[in-house]
């Protein structure tokens, strides 16, 4: 296991029973929580006339040691989603709602405690490693400083170790010399396996990753799934990952959040979402996608999202909908659940089935 344990003496004699009680009963009320809970989550940025309302009442939850996939084309909100959930949105930003992260009250709580939640419990790792590495300074200096802030009472000894056996974990070679090396002197694949490594030397309970693999290379993609997958299995660290790609949601997450227009449109396990599309919004996603469409050839999907300045009075995605009825544009379908842990936001989510090698019927 990376890292050893954080902890407290307790008090002598009766005090130390009760402190022990009340630890015990905190730790096991902090394991029920989830990952990261969001409630009815809604976020507008301003604009010159007036605002843009990038995500609309979302809601989904991460249990720990689960992998999730928030899915969608660019601006579907999948980003502002992981960004929301640790306040790392623009100024100006209005968020509404509640989000849990790590058993943190991350709209509610104070700065600095954000500063702390952020370099401890909750890490993030972007599309682009080299906008997480400074060019000018050595990859072990940044691992040591990363590892630092996390846990102010490491030694810079004790960090540096951590570091080198970090970078050991997460696959790179002859780990104590490319410590010395600077960011120009290494690959795109290991650029983004030493961000991932500056992320886990804080131990974190939840891993944020938006489009980590989609700047890479198919096998180096392969291999930083493989590398996110050992991490949840053996450390136990919830990940949520925001991406466009069908297929590398097939390959790691267990289960899927569809976003279309800032909106969540089917939530419920991966492979039942992918093989039984229930939202009509999926199922073009996955008609679309190279490698799950089943079929010869791939079909893009007509139209296009709805502006954030626009506010369809029916489904976001009845005016590209193939099986649109007159009920969809003027009432907007909200998120229920229709199987046990499947939630879909349609109208015609019952009654139906969908057939990925023909037509929804």
């Amino acid at each position: 296991m990376i890292g050893g344990s954080r902890s407290r003496a307790a008090a002598p004699g009766a005090a130390a029973g009760t402190a022990g009680t009340a630890g015990a009963v905190a730790t096991v009320k902090a394991a029920e929580r989830p990952a990261l809970g969001m409630r009815d989550v809604s976020v507008s940025l301003p604009a010159a006339r007036g605002e843009l309302r990038i995500l609309r009442g979302v809601t989904f939850t991460v249990g720990r040691g689960e992998i999730v996939a928030v899915a969608g084309e660019s601006g579907s909100g999948k980003s502002t989603a992981i960004l929301a959930a640790l306040r790392l949105l623009p100024p100006g930003a209005r968020v509404s709602g509640s989000i849990e992260c790590a058993g943190a009250d991350v709209l509610g709580m104070p700065r600095r405690e954000l500063r702390r939640l952020r370099a401890r419990r909750a890490r993030i790792i972007f599309q682009d490693p080299w906008r997480a590495l400074h060019p000018m300074k050595r990859i072990g200096a940044q691992l040591v400083e990363s590892a630092r802030t996390a846990d102010p009472d490491l030694t810079a000894a004790d960090a540096r170790r951590l570091a080198e056996r970090t970078l050991e974990r997460v696959g790179i070679p002859a780990a104590a010399a490319r410590m010395r090396s600077h960011p120009h002197e290494i690959s795109g694949g290991q650029a983004q396996r030493i961000v991932i490594a500056m992320a886990l030397v804080a131990r974190p309970d939840v891993l944020f990753c938006d489009e980590p693999t989609t700047a890479l290379d198919v096998t180096t993609q392969a291999q930083v799934l493989e590398l996110l997958r050992d991490l949840n299995r053996e450390l136990g660290i919830s990940i949520v990952i925001a991406t466009h790609d069908l297929e590398v949601i097939a390959d790691i997450a267990g289960r899927i959040v569809v976003m279309y227009a800032g909106r969540v449109m089917e939530e419920g396990p991966t492979a039942r979402v992918l093989a039984e599309p229930r939202h009509p919004y999926t199922y073009a996603l996955l008609r679309a996608a190279p490698g799950l469409a089943g079929e010869g050839r791939l079909h893009a999907i007509a139209g296009r999202p709805p502006a954030p300045s626009e506010e369809p009075p029916g489904c976001a995605f009845a005016d590209r909908c193939p099986a649109v009825h007159d009920a969809c544009t003027t009432v907007r379908p909200e998120p229920r659940s229709i199987l046990p842990g499947r939630v879909v936001a349609c109208i015609r989510a019952e009654g139906y089935e969908s057939d990925p090698m023909g037509e929804r019927r």
